[in-house]
């Protein structure tokens, strides 16, 4: 009895020290990996409107009135850093967290690949970008580009020169010129590419001039 008693005391020591051990182990991992990420917005303005996110939210830190930010308990993983700020335009950090890195954590513009120190200092791409295109006002050069203006123009360019040019052309060929569009206006699509019916047309109609003379 003396030695079952004593393997039950032993066994129970050696449970709790294995749970002590973990508790330990676990606190001492969580502790080496969680790393504040400083940085300063190197901006003029107000920064009330000014947020950062990492990884669309998962941390998130409000910048003082000085740009200063911080965020609080990183663990380790690959992060990205975003700025969401209604007034100015600001790049993205790739955040690394890890306890092979210096300090526990490198940062890195993603638009140029250039690695930041710690605390990381970060200048706007664009101040006050517009989000929204400006209308244009009234142009007159927007009316005579229009299609419908210039076919309208043309037509009344060949209305008013037509005219005249038809005064200034001789009687004979005026006359010669409204028999063949009579000629061709009664020929259809198929004597036209005949030329046998096109020459039998034109025949009938010197017979009917003929006879118009006699």
């Amino acid at each position: 009895r003396n030695v079952v008693s004593a393997l039950d005391m032993a066994a129970r020591q050696f449970i709790v020290l294995l749970i002590a051990a973990r508790a330990a182990a676990s606190q001492l991992t969580s502790d080496a990996l969680k790393v504040q990420i400083p940085g300063v917005l190197m901006a003029e303005g107000s920064m009330t409107e000014v947020s950062l996110v990492l990884n669309s939210g998962a941390y998130s830190a409000i910048p003082r009135q000085d740009g200063s930010f911080v965020f609080h308990e990183v663990p380790e993983g690959s992060f990205l850093l975003e700025v969401y700020d209604t007034q100015r335009s600001w790049p993205s950090v790739r955040v690394e967290v890890g306890q092979a890195l210096y300090g526990g954590a490198s940062a890195v513009l993603v638009h140029k690949k250039q690695q930041l120190q710690l605390p990381m200092q970060l200048k706007p791409l664009l101040a006050n970008p517009e989000f929204f295109e400006k209308r244009q006002g009234f142009q007159w050069s927007s009316i005579f580009m229009n299609p419908m203006m210039i076919m309208m123009a043309v037509t009344g360019v060949i209305m008013f020169v037509l005219p005249k040019m038809m005064a200034n052309i001789d009687p004979e060929e005026l006359k010669k010129m409204q028999d063949m569009q009579a000629t061709q206006g009664s020929l259809s699509f198929s004597d036209l590419l005949n030329p046998d019916k096109l020459k039998e047309k034109q025949a009938q109609l010197e017979q009917k001039k003929s006879k118009k003379t006699k």
